[in-house]
């Protein structure tokens, strides 16, 4: 770790204090406020979205429990399924079905099957994910523990575990990661189950007070609870990767080795070793939720056949919730994602100013990584459990030392989910930190910002609009194709069976 004379070249220099002064169990607890409010926002983006998914998905479910069902009737014989299906009795008198209870029935029986189908995906796929342990994952960016023979990596560990006990958590492992990279990250499901990866070159570039004020960052982040936060977003994307995938297979060659091989991972016996094949199904279902299999053009390519009539439905389906996914998570979900989690970024900021007492060490480090921080190559399945985002450490107009983030520019950020650096600097010299804010620069101003989002937000209700439209086009015609094709293939079977 470098001598603290090295910092004199950083963009920071002592001003003094706030007026607007902040203690840091205020600031933890006004986070934890906004942080409550955002999560009940994204739950409800969530249920909207999920919702047009879960009917497009419910008609191919029942069509296929329907076939199931006449298949075992060749091997065991039941009575017909057609016999069994409710008709609710619409005739008025005391017997009869309200129309806002036929109404629930109907809303229920349309969107259940598909909702249970959704929430077992996602559950599947934070347990898949979970499975391979920190360190596996951490071995398959290339981390490695430290040398017992090196000094700074020895201070290292005894810093995450001062860190540890004063934030009354587990130490958890520690892993080194050589590189040009300047980075550092959390990474687990759990503080009970987390390792903390810090780069080599973070070491030379920082000194110890600053190391100290990241590794405190990073400890207070595990210990309120942002690697459970992080797993349940990152398997809100994975679930709909893994739904289109699974439409996908009936398409194309490419979506059935994807679903292969997260078939075999699942099935693998043991933990804690698949770190590779983990990061390597992540990026395929990526690819897959992106559409960029090349399963379309080719059929779009190839001649229609009866095959294709049949896959139809399925087809549709793909599209509409590639359309749900596009509209609500690009314009609904990831935005309030982002904000929910630049809130747990401040929060952790502000625990790590409880634990070391000392805010200007982490203003440095913050500022010393903006204009030297990047991202580890294949890591971007765990990019918001950084300390620095990927856009950080790029030169611009605006100087080397400008924490790029977002989208649309810099620091506009709308899916950024690193927080811009002015606003992150400003809470911490809000804490007692001495940074002059003239050395963060911040690109786009409140007035761009704001004209900005009024352009994004109608294109986001038309697009949800649009993705509304596809769904319920989908869903009729799902119908109308799985009807006739449900009832051929059920005559047939049941007549092969003698029934």
């Amino acid at each position: 770790m470098t001598s603290s004379t090295a910092t004199e070249e950083r963009p920071w220099r002592p001003v003094p204090g706030p007026v607007d002064r902040e203690a840091f169990f205020e600031a933890q607890a006004r986070n934890r406020r906004a942080t409550w409010r955002l999560t009940a926002l994204c739950l409800l983006g969530v249920a909207l979205m999920g919702i047009p998914i879960s009917a497009v998905l419910t008609p191919l479910l029942l069509a296929g429990v329907f076939l199931i069902g006449d298949l075992l009737n060749l091997v065991l014989p039941i009575s017909s399924w057609l016999s069994s299906i409710p008709i609710p009795d619409r005739q008025p008198g005391a017997g009869g079905m309200s129309d806002a209870m036929a109404a629930l029935v109907t809303a229920m029986v349309l969107v259940g099957p598909g909702a249970v189908a959704v929430g077992l995906a996602w559950l599947g796929t934070g347990a898949l994910f979970r499975r391979a342990g920190p360190e596996a994952l951490v071995r398959a960016l290339g981390g490695r523990p430290p040398r017992a023979g090196d000094l700074e990596e020895h201070q290292l560990n005894n810093v995450v575990e001062e860190m540890a006990i004063a934030a009354g958590v587990r130490p958890p492992r520690v892993m080194l990661l050589d590189g040009p990279v300047v980075n550092a990250a959390a990474i687990g499901s759990s503080h009970d189950d987390a390792a903390v990866l810090v780069s080599r070159r973070l070491l030379d570039e920082l000194d110890r007070d600053e190391t100290q004020a990241v590794v405190a960052h990073l400890i207070g982040a595990i210990g309120n609870g942002d690697l459970r936060v992080a797993l349940s977003m990152l398997s809100l994307f994975r679930t709909v990767a893994l739904l289109m995938t699974g439409l996908g297979a009936t398409l194309g060659p490419a979506a059935r080795r994807t679903l292969l091989r997260v078939m075999r991972l699942a099935l693998r016996p043991g933990t804690g070793s698949h770190g590779d094949e983990v990061a390597s199904v992540d990026e395929l279902l990526q690819k897959s939720m992106d559409m960029n299999d090349g399963d379309l053009d080719r059929i779009a390519t190839q001649k229609t056949t009866l095959l294709d009539v049949l896959r139809a439905p399925l087809l549709m389906a793909h599209f509409a919730i590639w359309m749900c996914r596009l509209a609500f998570v690009s314009f609904v979900v990831a935005p309030l994602l982002a904000l929910v989690w630049r809130t747990r970024r401040y929060l952790a900021d502000a625990t790590a100013v409880q634990l070391t007492r000392n805010p200007n060490a982490l203003a440095r480090a913050l500022a010393s990584l903006s204009a030297k921080g990047g991202m580890v190559p294949g890591a971007g399945w765990a990019a918001p459990l950084f300390i620095i985002g990927p856009r950080s450490g790029r030169s611009g107009s605006v100087g080397a030392a400008a924490a790029r983030s977002g989208i649309l520019g810099d620091d506009f950020g709308l899916l950024s989910f690193d927080p811009p650096m002015k606003p992150r600097m400003s809470r911490l010299r809000r804490q007692g930190a001495s940074v002059d804010l003239a050395f963060v620069p911040y690109r786009l101003s409140p007035a761009s910002v704001g004209c900005v989002t009024l352009m994004v937000v109608p294109l986001g209700a038309v697009l949800v609009g649009c993705a509304l439209t596809v769904t319920g086009i989908a869903l009729v015609m799902d119908m109308l194709l799985l009807i006739p094709i449900v009832a051929v293939v059920h005559l047939v079977l049941r007549w092969i069976s003698g029934g």
